[in-house]
């Protein structure tokens, strides 16, 4: 029974981590966020973004591709995407990218604009997100980084799993070997102890024959000296009587 359950867990926490991968790039809009970490139009940018990840009516309908541009790779892949976009942001940030639709900076009034991007992009099911080669080119190294660690954790799951089983498999084999020696070795004593026994009742039974021999041995020599001196007696008297 313990050796399905743990069989069940270990093949769920293999699913696991090779559909989860699947299941994170089930449909969402992606809200292409680039920003610095000095800039407070961004803070405000990325509050506004954190709090609606909360909401229960957006939650669901987008993810956050967050690039912050203090790196030159994340330089470089935003200005692919104002090409890609047709815009001429002369890389002031925040800039960020819903579906087809670039905004430029960030302020409390663009909020209705955002969500309801966000909303007109999920209900779309032709939309073809225009930046996903562009992504997706840079982010494959990181995707096929997580695809190795995946298959890396995956084999890792495996081979304890296997481990675990071989191990008990050992410690089964081992307890009936060590039930047979145990058995093997009652055996062995009993063999012993009714030799023993053996030795003893036929050391017994010689001294009991040795004993009755003696007995009649010196019954039939007490027998031969009666009949000795019953015959000296019987020459004695017939000499008395002869003399007479």
């Amino acid at each position: 029974m313990k050796k399905n359950k743990f069989l069940s867990l270990l093949l769920g926490l293999v699913a696991f981590i090779f559909i989860s991968p699947v299941v994170a790039n089930a449909k969402t809009v992606n809200v292409y966020f680039f920003r610095s970490s000095t800039c407070p139009h961004c803070q405000e940018a990325q509050a506004f973004f954190e709090e609606l990840q909360q909401d229960e009516e957006y939650k669901d309908l987008f993810v956050i591709k967050d690039y912050e541009v203090s790196s030159k790779a994340n330089v470089n892949l935003m200005e692919k995407a104002i090409e890609k976009m047709g815009n001429n942001s002369s890389g002031a940030v925040p800039y960020i990218i819903i579906g087809d639709e670039a905004f430029l900076g960030y302020s409390s009034d663009s909020d209705d604009d955002l969500k309801e991007k966000i909303k007109e992009v999920y209900a779309d099911d032709s939309f073809v997100d225009p930046l996903a080669d562009i992504i997706n080119d840079s982010n494959q190294t990181d995707n096929d980084n997580l695809i190795i660690l995946g298959i890396f954790a995956g084999a890792i799951v495996l081979i304890v799993g296997g481990l675990y089983f071989a191990r008990k498999d050992t410690t089964k084999l081992e307890k009936a070997i060590e039930k047979e020696e145990k058995k093997n070795e009652e055996i062995k004593e009993e063999k012993i102890e009714a030799k023993e026994k053996e030795v003893i009742n036929k050391t017994t039974a010689k001294k009991t024959n040795t004993t009755k021999k003696n007995t009649s041995t010196n019954k039939a020599n007490k027998s031969s000296k009666n009949t000795t001196k019953k015959t000296s007696a019987n020459k004695n008297e017939d000499k008395k009587k002869k003399g007479n």
